[in-house]
């Protein structure tokens, strides 16, 4: 991994642990004026937002034990 992408990988990461109210100014400093930084963290999290758990449960009706 590139420098550039595990800085954006450990801004995201450490983005996550931040509450809603307290991300944009998490981002303000994580980022360090670097707006392409910020634009790409900021993807990265409303494409997470927007998933949300979609993987951890499955979908109803199913059973992870079920034979086809």
């Amino acid at each position: 991994m590139n420098d550039d992408a595990s800085r954006e990988l450990t801004v995201f990461t450490e983005a996550l642990k931040v509450s809603l109210a307290d991300r944009a100014r998490f981002l303000a400093v994580a980022s360090q004026g670097d707006h392409n930084l910020r634009r790409k963290v900021e993807a990265l999290l409303a494409a997470h937002d927007r998933i949300g758990d979609f993987l951890e449960n499955p979908p109803t009706g199913t059973s992870p034990n079920e034979s086809n």
